[in-house]
């Protein structure tokens, strides 16, 4: 009797270099993958009112750039680095916009099919809060951490910091949004279950 078998989907290293060669349906794949991760990115960096033509330059810089990657890197960190400094050039040219006025026209904004999930299930208003605690390049270490699962390195690329300094960020952070977890949840419900995860790992990245 013959043994059925699986085939395991490709990685997305795999896909990257896969476009390189002119893949088209390997991109494609990766902008499947990715096009959700990448928007909650930017709409968390203070973007949302532009986080959908953010994402789309992102990929087209992605697409144009897929030659300077190498297989060696985690396709994702690549992305993310590009992603911020979307973001970055965006911001710039949006000055001289308040850091304070940005967060408060994004939360005007209208939500985006992914804000609205956040929304559903509480963490928006988590987040919102964290983008007034936190400075920029904390909120994005934060983010890439808890929600892409990046390490302390990959956030170092993306950020284009030292691996300590991101170590320094992180506690920082974390000790900033220790009172807002349990300011959010007194009652002992879910958040302040995080919180107290969150005090467990206040030492170590």
């Amino acid at each position: 009797m013959a043994r059925s078998s699986t085939t395991a989907p490709p990685s997305d290293e795999e896909l990257a270099c896969r476009a390189q060669q002119g893949c088209r349906a390997s991109f494609e794949e990766l902008v499947r993958r990715f096009q959700t991760p990448v928007l909650q990115f930017l709409q968390h960096r203070g973007a949302a009112a532009v986080a959908e033509d953010l994402l789309q330059d992102t990929f087209v810089r992605a697409y144009v750039n897929l030659s300077r990657y190498r297989s060696r890197w985690r396709f994702g960190t690549w992305l993310f680095t590009i992603a911020r400094r979307v973001s970055l050039n965006d911001q710039r040219r949006r000055r001289p916009q308040s850091g304070g006025a940005a967060i408060e026209s994004a939360e005007h904004a209208v939500p985006g099919p992914a804000e609205m999930a956040a929304a559903a299930d509480g963490r928006r208003y988590l987040w919102d809060r964290a983008a007034r605690a936190l400075s920029p390049d904390e909120l994005t270490a934060v983010w890439l951490h808890y929600v892409e699962s990046l390490s302390t390195r990959e956030i170092a690329t993306v950020l284009e910091r030292s691996s300590m300094a991101v170590k320094t960020m992180m506690f920082r952070a974390r000790k900033k949004l220790l009172p807002l977890l349990e300011e959010l949840a007194p009652d002992g419900s879910a958040v302040n279950s995080a919180a107290a995860a969150a005090r467990n790992r206040a030492l170590c990245v």
